[in-house]
């Protein structure tokens, strides 16, 4: 009896927990339904219901918990520190046959990568929720897997991939419900053809977005006509950009609005309204905006009317700009900080490697020892080899820097018979005669030195100890270099001397416009070599001007056609000489006194 009653109770439990567990998965299932209807919506409400219940314990609903609770986070912008959470839906829906879940989790996979730097990743992600969207009809996810691909290759700037992510997204969002994602993709299009610096096309679908906008979402029209506004400024039509932000300037009155309303009166010169906006800009919380507004005030503060502020600006734009150099350096000690954290986890996991090493140490030690006497073996004729080789490498050097000196010493040579022809026959002013005889001398005394070394190489390649073979071997690998550095030389020279544009210039100078002196730097690029771009890297503080005088320097213009063509007097031209040559002097750590300017910049 007692055994009877004892089943019968054991039956009624088991029922129980049943019927619990039964209502309490309907009650998961509920929520869940519930969080997932108002999720584009509302994904605050529907974060908020997620949160609220308890995580599920079945794997589907956990795996459907996971998805949800990030595409709510996700769509509020909210910080999310790993994958791990998305991760577990991933897992799930990719052994399974739901293309839509399985699209879904890819896509909020690629999202958070995208958010924690790992780019390469997202776009993998992405490419993968494409494939399991095309198998559906959702149009709206289709849409967002490509917006969301367009996102990664625009802050890439990778245009033309753009061009193609956001032409699908475009196609996508026609046929989604949600005439927003339509207004998006016309802007990502027009991103794109700007990163192609096509903005006339760019121009045209931003309109079509502000027109569409126009009719359902006001505050869509106006991130359209303000980055609209920003395309008219980087063409520099700025009566334009004013027109469109003042269609605006009742709806938008943020700080950065502000701001971009004074620059755009500033570069109108309507300096009273500038003054007044950017002064309202200077309210706003954001470092980097009231930064550029000072930076716009100090450049109001040269006009007379407000010329009284500028040291006041002056000391608030040092003042930020201190602030935005200490915030950037705290952001880099915090990634230093990142890394320090990474590179101590290595160095742990080194470390127990090392004492994993220590127990096969012992075990290899005989081994070692054996190879020991190979290796040292190994080593003595290694050296010896190496030790030809670097003697093999000395004459070589000493080869080349002899033929390099004669070289020179005939280039000098023709310099110095044109530099006299030149005063023979010139009717130059005495001093600009003067600075071209101290050249000639200049020159001269650089043969003397050249001459001097030649004899030292020569007593030096005499004296090295190379087999006669080695010997004649080396030197003919350097003749054959030399020659080609010659061949090189020459045919630069006669690209000079026979170039029609520049003999037209060499035998009747004429003024020179700022588009015909560009000419003639990319043309000095092209037999030189890339001249003006070695020239401003290894001497950046030489402005353009003074990069287009060393231009015509290596095209052998002399001081009086100098002056022409550039429209100044010739000791204008001795002056500006003289700056450069202080300026690459200084920076290249040349002396003064061991080779004229005309000389370096031939021989550079």
């Amino acid at each position: 009896m007692k055994r009877l009653i004892w089943g019968i109770i054991s039956v009624l439990v088991c029922s129980c927990a049943g019927c619990g567990t039964k209502q309490e998965d309907e009650v998961t299932l509920r929520e869940l339904t519930r969080a997932e209807n108002v999720m584009f919506d509302y994904p605050d409400s529907a974060l908020h219901i997620l949160q609220a219940m308890p995580v599920p314990a079945g794997e589907e609903q956990h795996a459907l918990w996971c998805l949800l609770t990030t595409q709510a986070a996700y769509k509020q912008f909210l910080p999310i520190p790993s994958d791990s959470l998305i991760r577990i839906a991933y897992d799930y829906y990719r052994n399974t046959d739901d293309a839509r879940r399985k699209a879904m989790a890819a896509l909020y996979m690629g999202g958070v990568n995208y958010d924690l730097g790992r780019a390469e990743k997202a776009i993998r992600y992405y490419a993968e929720a494409d494939k399991y969207a095309a198998l559906t009809d959702d149009y709206t996810l289709r849409y967002l897997i490509m917006s969301s691909l367009n996102a990664v290759y625009l802050y890439r700037d990778l245009a033309d991939y753009a061009l193609e992510s956001g032409r699908k997204a475009y196609e996508y969002s026609r046929k989604s419900p949600y005439r927003r994602y339509e207004v998006d993709a016309l802007i990502d299009l027009g991103r794109a053809y700007c990163l192609k610096n096509s903005l006339d096309t760019a121009i045209v679908y931003y309109h079509r977005a502000i027109d569409l906008a126009l009719v359902s979402d006001s505050l869509m029209a106006k991130k359209c006509i303000g980055e609209l506004a920003g395309i008219y400024i980087n063409r520099g039509d700025h009566r334009q950009a004013l027109s469109l932000l003042q269609n605006i300037i009742t709806k938008d009155k943020s700080p950065q609005f502000f701001y971009c309303l004074g620059e755009t009166y500033l570069n109108l010169a309507e300096y009273d309204s500038a003054h007044y906006y950017l002064t309202k800009a200077l309210h706003g919380a954001n470092l980097y905006t009231r930064t550029a507004t000072y930076e716009c005030l100090f450049r109001l503060s040269h006009q007379p009317a407000y010329r009284k502020y500028m040291g006041a600006y002056g000391d608030s734009l040092f003042v930020y700009q201190d602030s935005v150099l200490e915030l950037d350096k705290g952001k880099e000690i915090i990634a230093y900080k990142e890394k320090y954290k990474h590179q101590k986890l290595v160095n742990e996991n080194q470390r127990l490697e090392l004492e994993k090493a220590k127990v096969v140490y012992w075990l290899m030690l005989f081994v070692i020892l054996v190879l020991f006497l190979v290796a040292l073996f190994i080593y003595i004729h290694l050296r010896r080899q190496k030790a030809l080789r670097r003697k093999e490498e000395e004459l070589n050097k000493l080869v080349l820097s002899l033929h390099e000196n004669e070289a020179l010493i005939k280039r000098n040579t023709n310099y110095i018979a044109a530099l006299e022809a030149e005063i023979a026959q010139s009717s130059d002013t005495a001093e600009q005669l003067e600075e071209q005889q101290k050249l000639v001398s200049t020159l001269q005394d650089e043969n003397c030195r050249l001459q001097t070394e030649n004899t030292k190489l020569k007593n030096r390649i005499e004296h090295q100890d190379v087999s006669s073979y080695d010997s004649t071997e080396v030197k003919r690998i350097a003749e054959e270099l030399y020659a080609v550095k010659q061949q090189k030389e020459h045919l630069s020279a006669w690209l000079v001397e026979k170039h029609p544009y520049l003999s037209a210039l060499h035998s009747r100078p004429v003024y020179l416009k700022d588009e015909d002196l560009k000419q003639l730097r990319q043309l000095t690029d092209v037999i030189y070599a890339e001249f003006c771009r070695r020239l401003h890297t290894d001497v950046p503080a030489l402005s353009d001007n003074e990069i287009t005088l060393c231009c015509l320097i290596k095209l052998r213009f002399t001081v009086s056609e100098i002056a022409v063509l550039l429209g100044i007097s010739a000791s204008s031209v001795s002056t500006g000489k003289f700056r450069i040559k202080n300026k690459i002097y200084t920076t290249l750590g040349i002396p003064p006194k061991k080779i004229s300017l005309d000389l370096w910049i031939w021989g550079y």
